[in-house]
C-alpha cells in the first residue's frame, strides 16, 4: 500500500477512535474521508440500526442529492432491499447496475439520485450486523475490487467499536427526546384541558410551538403541541391539519408572524381577539365551519428582545362571546402558565442524562485540555441540539486578551464541534463597544463583560455594527456563555445554528448550569498545562549535556573555575534547608507575619547568566518536591521581567488587579505572585521597579500579603522570591530610586554571577555546550548526531581569550554565526577570528547609545519639517524591525525637550493625527498612537 495513504488512514482512525460517542456526526464525516481514500469513489450511504423505529435509518449520505438520500430508510425485518438483505446476512452485495433490479424501489432510488452500481458491506460488531455501508458509483458495472472491500473490511474492523457506541448513545437521546416530548404533549394537554372546564364558553382550546418546515429548512411554522375539546371527534379533526403556515397570505397567523417564527406586527404583541372568524383569512376554513367555531382569542408568549414566538395560546369559542376583563386576566395567566409548564418540563430528562455525564467527565482521566473540552461541547451541542459550536480560551499576549480556539496550524487549543462547519476559527479581541466593529464578536463581548449574550440573527446583527464576527455564512444564530472561575473569565463556550433565532433562555440556562460545572476543572487543567509548558523550558535549560563536556555539576552548571565551585556551593548550601520552608506550606499553616518570605538576590553583568543560575536553582528544588512531596506534580514556577512594564502594568503583573482598574482591564486577573503560590517566582531586573511596587513588594515579603490594584482587601501567598538585576543596587539607593530596606530584604541570599572574562578557564566547555544546543535547533535535514561539527581546541583558545561585552548571549552570537557560515563541516580558528573581526572594534563604549541618538534626532526633525508623520517614520519602520525600541523611546524623549509635555502635544508634534479631540478617524489614530506607546514601547 501506497506509505502515504496509510499513514493517512491511521490518523483517521486514530481519530474516529478518540472521539467521544456524542460526536456520531463527526465519526460518520472521518469514515467517509477514509471510504473515498481507498475506493476513489465520492458517493457512499451509511445505514445504522435503529430499534426504535424498526428500520436501517440513514445516518450519512455523501454525492447528489444526499439530504435526500439520507431521509431515506428501509425496514429492519424486510430482505427485499440490498440494504436490509445485508444487513441480515451479513455478506458483502455488488450490484452492477441498479437500474435493472427487481424491486421497484431500488430502481427508483437509480432514478432519483443517479446510483448505477452498489456495493453494500455490513457494520458488524460483536458479530451482529448494526448498520450498512453503500459505497455507490453514477456509472454501470463500476462496482469494488476484492483488494477494495479487504482494506475497506480493515478499516472497519479498527473503528466499528466506537461507530457503535456513538450510534447506542445518539438513539438513547433521540428516545430521551421522545419521552420529554410526549410529556411536554401531555402538560400542555393538561392545561388546555382546565382552560376549556375554566370558562363554558371555551370550545377548544389549543398550545402552538415554532417548529422548521423540514429538518434543514430556515422556515418555521406553528405546530399544534396539544389541543382539547369535550368532544373527542372536534379534537381529533383540529389535529389533523397538523401544522399551520407562515407564509405570505397562508393564515391568519402569517399576518403577525413572520417565517422566521417572529413577530412583526405590533398588534401580537397583546392578546389579540377575533370577534367572527368566517371574515378573516384562515388556512383551512371548511375545519372551522365544520367545528361551528365563531370567535377566536390569541394570547402570546415570547421572548421580549427578539420578538420570538414561546408558543400561542388559542382559545376557541362557538358563538360570538366577548370575554369579561376578568375571564381575559383569567386566560392570560391561564397562558403563562402553559408556557411555563412546557418548558420546564421539555427537555427534562435529556438534560439530565447529559449534565449527569458530564459531572461524570470531571472525574475521568482524559489526555489533556482540549480532550475534556472536546467530549463536553459534543455533549452540550447534542443536548442544546445546535448545528455546530466550541470553547475558547482566553490568552493574554501584549496587554491584550484574545480568545483562542486553535494555533494557525490547526492545532486544537479549545474545542470545535462539527468541524467541517467552522473550518478555521481565529483568534479573536475581547472587547466590548470600544473596538472597531470588524474586530467585535459574541465570543469578545461575552468575555469582556463576564455576562452571556444571544444573535438571535447573524444578518441583522453585522448590519447594525453588533456583536458578530462572521466565520462562515451559514451560521444565522448564536449563543455564548462565559467560564468564570475566581472571578475571571477563562474560556467562553459559544453555540451556533443554521437557523435564526433558535436559540432561547432555556438554552442559555442550560449553558450556565455546563459552565459552571466545568469551570474549576478548566482552571486547573489551564493551571497544570501553563506549569507544565515553564517546567519544559526550565528543563531544556537544566536537562541539556554534551558528551564531549566533562564538567558539568549539579545538572548542567559548566566549568571547573573557582566561580562556578561558588555558585555550585551556593546552591547546595540553600536548596535543601529553603525546600524545607517551602515543604512547611504545603504541611502547616505557616505564619509568614512572624518568619517573613525566603527571597534570593541575583546580581551580576548582563548575559552572564543570571535567569540560568535561578532554572538550576528551581530545578534542583522542583526535583526534592517530587521526590518528597508530590512525584506526579511540578512545583509552581513564574517569570517575569520588571523592564517590560511600567506603572501600573508592573503592579498588575505582580500582584493582579480587579475589572476596571485601568484602561484596558477588562476583567479581573491574578498577577504572577498569586499563580505562583507554594512555588517559586523569578523578576528579573528589580532595579527598574517603580516606587509603588517596591513599598508591595517589600511588604508582601514581609507577611506575604498584598493588595490587588483597584480592590481594597488583603489576599496572602507564600513563594520564594529571586529577584535579579545588573544594575548597581547601591547607587539607585543613594540616588533615591531603590528602597535600602527592600534591599536589605531581597539580599538575605545574594550572590554574584561572574562574567565570562572572570572565568576564562570555562569558556572552552561553555563553548561546546552551546555548540551542541545550537546545532540541534539548526542542524540540516541530512546531519545526525555523528555528524555535528566540531570546536577545534584553537578556536576554543581565540575563544578563551576574547574579551567578552556581553558575555553569554555574546558567546552564543559568536557561535550561531560561525556555525552557519563556517568553510568545512567542523569550526576552526579562522572561523571564529572571521567572525570576531565582524563585531568590529570594542572600544567605544557608548558608540550604541550615540547612533540611537543619531537616528533619533534625524527622524524627529523630518517629521517637524513635514517630510514625515508618526505613521511612516516611527511606527512603520518599527514594526518592520528597521529601527529598535530605543529609538522610539529617544524620539518621544526629545520630543518632550521641545515642550511637548502632555500625550496630546506629543501627538500634534509627531503628527499622528490632525486633531486629538475630533471624532471619528483622528479619535482612533490618537487611541491607537496612545496604545502603540505605552503598551508596545511601554514608554514612561
Amino acid at each position: 500500500m501506497d506509505p502515504f495513504l496509510n499513514a493517512q488512514l491511521k490518523l483517521l482512525a486514530e481519530k474516529i477512535n478518540a472521539l467521544g460517542k456524542e460526536s456520531l456526526d463527526d465519526i460518520l464525516h472521518a469514515l467517509v474521508k477514509a471510504v473515498h481514500l481507498m475506493t476513489g469513489r465520492n458517493t457512499c450511504r451509511i445505514y445504522l440500526e435503529d430499534l426504535t423505529s424498526g428500520a436501517l435509518c440513514g445516518a450519512m449520505a455523501t454525492g447528489h442529492r444526499s439530504d435526500i438520500v439520507r431521509d431515506r430508510s428501509f425496514p429492519i425485518n424486510n430482505t427485499e432491499f440490498p440494504v436490509s438483505q445485508v444487513y441480515h446476512t451479513h455478506e458483502d452485495l455488488q450490484i452492477a447496475d441498479m437500474k435493472t433490479a427487481d424491486n421497484l424501489v431500488v430502481r427508483q432510488l437509480a432514478e432519483d439520485f443517479n446510483i448505477r452500481a452498489a456495493c453494500h458491506l455490513p457494520l458488524v460488531h460483536h458479530g451482529r450486523a448494526v448498520g450498512v455501508l453503500a459505497v455507490d458509483s453514477s456509472r454501470s458495472g463500476q462496482v469494488l475490487t476484492d483488494a477494495q472491500i479487504r482494506q475497506l473490511r480493515n478499516f472497519l474492523d479498527g473503528v466499528m467499536a466506537n461507530i457503535d457506541q456513538a450510534r447506542l448513545y445518539h438513539q438513547q437521546l433521540v428516545l430521551s427526546r421522545w419521552v420529554d416530548e410526549a410529556k411536554k404533549k401531555e402538560a400542555a394537554l393538561c392545561m388546555v384541558k382546565s382552560a376549556v372546564k375554566l370558562i363554558d364558553k371555551l370550545a377548544l382550546a389549543a398550545v402552538l410551538v415554532p417548529t422548521p418546515l423540514g429538518p434543514d429548512s430556515s422556515e418555521e411554522c406553528l405546530q399544534i403541541l396539544s389541543s382539547y375539546a369535550e368532544e373527542l371527534e372536534d379534537k381529533q379533526a383540529y389535529e389533523n391539519q397538523r401544522l399551520i403556515h407562515l407564509g405570505p397570505g397562508t393564515s391568519l397567523l402569517s399576518r403577525y408572524i413572520n417565517s422566521t417564527g417572529v413577530i412583526v406586527d405590533d398588534t401580537l404583541l397583546e392578546p389579540l381577539y377575533f370577534p367572527t372568524l368566517s371574515s378573516e383569512m384562515l388556512q383551512k376554513r371548511y375545519l372551522t365551519e365544520e367545528l361551528g367555531l365563531k370567535s377566536l382569542y390569541v394570547v402570546p408568549r415570547y421572548d421580549p428582545r427578539t420578538r420570538r414566538v414561546i408558543c400561542l395560546v388559542n382559545y376557541y369559542t362557538r358563538g360570538t362571546h366577548r370575554f369579561s376583563e376578568f375571564e381575559k386576566g383569567l386566560l392570560e395567566a391561564h397562558a403563562e402558565m402553559a408556557q411555563r409548564v412546557i418548558q420546564e418540563i421539555g427537555d427534562e430528562h435529556v438534560e439530565i442524562k447529559v449534565l449527569s455525564e458530564i459531572n461524570d467527565l470531571l472525574h475521568e482521566k482524559l489526555e489533556g485540555l482540549p480532550s475534556f473540552l472536546s467530549r463536553v461541547l459534543s455533549k452540550a451541542t447534542e443536548l442544546i441540539g445546535a448545528d455546530t459550536g466550541s470553547i475558547a480560551l482566553v490568552r493574554k499576549d501584549h496587554n491584550q486578551s484574545w480568545l483562542v480556539v486553535e494555533e494557525p496550524d490547526g492545532k486544537l487549543v479549545g474545542a470545535k464541534s462539527k468541524q467541517r462547519l467552522k473550518k478555521y476559527i481565529p483568534p479573536l479581541r475581547v472587547g466590548g463597544t470600544e473596538l472597531p466593529p470588524e474586530q467585535r464578536s459574541l465570543t469578545g463581548y461575552v468575555a469582556h463583560t463576564g455576562r452571556s449574550y444571544m444573535v438571535a440573527d447573524a444578518l441583522e446583527e453585522i448590519r447594525t455594527g453588533g456583536f458578530y464576527h462572521e466565520v462562515t455564512d451559514i451560521i444565522k444564530s448564536e449563543l455564548g456563555v462565559p467560564v468564570i472561575c475566581d472571578d475571571e473569565v477563562i474560556a467562553v463556550i459559544c453555540m451556533d445554528s443554521l437557523r435564526p433565532y433558535y436559540f432561547s433562555d432555556e438554552h442559555k440556562r442550560i449553558l450556565q448550569i455546563i459552565s459552571r460545572m466545568i469551570a474549576r476543572h478548566i482552571s486547573d487543567l489551564l493551571y497544570i498545562e501553563k506549569l507544565t509548558g515553564e517546567v519544559s523550558r526550565l528543563g531544556g535549560d537544566y536537562g541539556y549535556k554534551d558528551p564531549n563536556v566533562s564538567s558539568y555539576k549539579l545538572g548542567n552548571i559548566i566549568g571547573n573555575s573557582d566561580k562556578a565551585n561558588d555558585i555550585v556551593a551556593f546552591i547546595q548550601s540553600i536548596t535543601p534547608p529553603l525546600f524545607n520552608r517551602i515543604a512547611m506550606w504545603f504541611n502547616s499553616d505557616v505564619q509568614e507575619a512572624t518568619l517573613g518570605l525566603p527571597s534570593i538576590l541575583i546580581t551580576g553583568d548582563t548575559g552572564s547568566g543570571k535567569e540560568f543560575l535561578f532554572n538550576n536553582i528551581y530545578s534542583r528544588l522542583n526535583q526534592m518536591y517530587q521526590q518528597n512531596i508530590d512525584s506526579k506534580s511540578e512545583l509552581p514556577v513564574k517569570k517575569t521581567n520588571i523592564a517590560a512594564y511600567s506603572g501600573e502594568l508592573t503592579y498588575s503583573e505582580l500582584f493582579g488587579h480587579k475589572r476596571g482598574a485601568f484602561t484596558g482591564a477588562h476583567a479581573d486577573r491574578k498577577g504572577i505572585l498569586e499563580e505562583a503560590h507554594g512555588g517559586l517566582v523569578f523578576l528579573d531586573e528589580i532595579g527598574d521597579a517603580d516606587p509603588k511596587t517596591q513599598v508591595q513588594l517589600l511588604r508582601f515579603l514581609d507577611n506575604g500579603g498584598f493588595v490587588r490594584l483597584g480592590e481594597n482587601h488583603t489576599r496572602y501567598a507564600r513563594v520564594l522570591l529571586v529577584a535579579a538585576t545588573n544594575k548597581d543596587l547601591g547607587q539607585l539607593i543613594r540616588e533615591g530610586r531603590f528602597r535600602e530596606d527592600l534591599y536589605h530584604r531581597l539580599s538575605e541570599l545574594a550572590i554574584e554571577v561572574p562574567s565570562l572574562n572572570e572565568r576564562r578557564e570555562d569558556i572552552p566547555d561553555l563553548a561546546l555546550h552551546f555548540l551542541g544546543k545550537l546545532h540541534q535547533v539548526y542542524k540540516k535535514p541530512e546531519e545526525t548526531e555523528q555528524t555535528a561539527p566540531i570546536l577545534s581546541r584553537d578556536a576554543q583558545l581565540l575563544l578563551a581569550q576574547h574579551h567578552f561585552v556581553g558575555n553569554i548571549r555574546e558567546l552564543r552570537s559568536i557561535l550561531v554565526r560561525a556555525l552557519f557560515f563556517r568553510k568545512g563541516r567542523n569550526i576552526e580558528e579562522a572561523d571564529i577570528a572571521r567572525v570576531l573581526t565582524s563585531l568590529g572594534p570594542r572600544g567605544e563604549k557608548h558608540s550604541a547609545e550615540e547612533l540611537t541618538s543619531q537616528v533619533a534626532q534625524e527622524t524627529l526633525d523630518r517629521i517637524v519639517r513635514g517630510e514625515d508623520d508618526f505613521w511612516s517614520g516611527l511606527h512603520a519602520p518599527f514594526t518592520e524591525k528597521r529601527i529598535s525600541r530605543d529609538v522610539v523611546t529617544a524620539v518621544i524623549e526629545l520630543a518632550r525637550e521641545r515642550g511637548a509635555g502632555s500625550m496630546p502635544q506629543i501627538a500634534e508634534m509627531l503628527r499622528a493625527c490632525d486633531n486629538t479631540n475630533g471624532n471619528g478617524d483622528d479619535k482612533r489614530l490618537f487611541y491607537k498612537f496612545k496604545n502603540f506607546l505605552y503598551k508596545t514601547i511601554k514608554i514612561a
